[in-house]
């Protein structure tokens, strides 16, 4: 199980104590740091600004860290209790057969002076083959629960976890989240 996670007690701390300054690419406040990897990519901690189309919309989105493989909740509870699905409950997501689910920690906040909407369909990951996987619909991890999507009004923030189902013998390599303004990247690599 490879695990690369940013310690969330700081950079949970930093998230809530709001925008980290003006201007896009500030370094900000509570130990954030702008993208500045390699021209375009950025790492696990770092932040990019989403100017949006209109006057206004200005997203500040941060990569907080991911989790190789995710592990849903409700499946981890079926599986202690010896249950392939937990009693009284629906249907157990699960990845596919030779697939395995890679979760990425999100942390959104509308920094613009207009309501947001928030992209959540518009991540994936590509892998070391070049292949692109979309976010799936996962529930809750035993890390935490998912990313909530929709409409963020100035000033509101949320954070949460997306999750892509990648074949089993394949690496993520680079997280994308894309809107009608830009693309950003954040490289998953820890080395």
């Amino acid at each position: 199980m490879t695990t690369a996670l940013v310690p969330a007690l700081v950079l949970g701390l930093a998230a809530c104590q709001g925008p980290a300054g003006p201007g896009p690419g500030a370094s900000g406040e509570g130990g954030k740091r702008a993208a500045a990897t390699a021209p375009g990519v950025a790492r696990i901690g770092d932040t990019a600004d989403d100017r949006g189309t209109r006057s206004g919309e200005h997203l500040r989105i941060a990569l907080r860290g991911y989790v190789d493989p995710a592990i849903g909740i409700r499946a981890a509870k079926g599986a202690a209790r010896g249950l392939a699905k937990p009693a009284g409950e629906g249907p157990v997501r699960r990845p596919a057969d030779g697939a395995r689910w890679v979760g990425v920690d999100l942390a959104v906040t509308n920094v613009g002076g207009t309501a947001y909407e928030t992209p959540v369909t518009e991540a994936w990951i590509v892998d070391d083959r070049g292949r692109s996987h979309r976010a799936v619909p996962a529930g809750e991890l035993t890390t935490g629960l998912p990313l909530p999507s929709g409409r963020l009004t100035a000033g509101e923030h949320r954070s949460g976890w997306l999750v892509f189902e990648l074949p089993h013998d394949s690496r993520p390599v680079t997280l994308h989240w894309g809107t009608a303004s830009a693309e950003h990247r954040w490289t998953l690599r820890t080395s």
